[in-house]
């Protein structure tokens, strides 16, 4: 029964690492659309731009790193239940060094180009 159980765990962490991938995929073309529309909205002053573009990313729990000049660099930890499920599956275990992989983990990175509304993993 314990081994079912695992394994099941093991095929439910690929299908939610799968779905994952592709949510976070959406996410950052969402981010990039609204991002491109602020830049080349002629209305605005660039310093509401600016103000909108940083609280984009401060609602979706990015932490701003760094900017400079026309680059924006934000970052964020994020969690994966996928990849936890997957861990568990390693006789529960796994799950523990899933956690102290997530807490020694470097945030991801994403370099915005304040100029042109492009964002990139660094």
């Amino acid at each position: 029964m314990t081994l079912l159980f695992l394994l099941v765990a093991a095929a439910a962490g690929v299908i939610v690492l799968l779905y994952e991938k592709r949510l976070k995929e959406e996410n950052i073309g969402k981010l990039q659309n609204y991002v491109t529309t602020v830049v080349h909205d002629d209305t605005l002053l660039e310093r509401e731009k600016l103000t909108r573009i940083i609280d984009l990313f401060d609602e979706n729990h990015y932490k701003i790193e760094d900017m400079k000049g026309d680059r924006l660099l934000v970052s964020r930890r994020e969690f994966s239940v996928g990849a936890a499920l997957m861990w568990l599956s390693a006789a529960g275990i796994g799950l523990i060094v899933y956690l102290l992989y997530y807490f020694l983990k470097r945030p991801e990175t994403l370099r915005v180009h304040l100029d042109t509304g492009v964002i990139d993993a660094k």
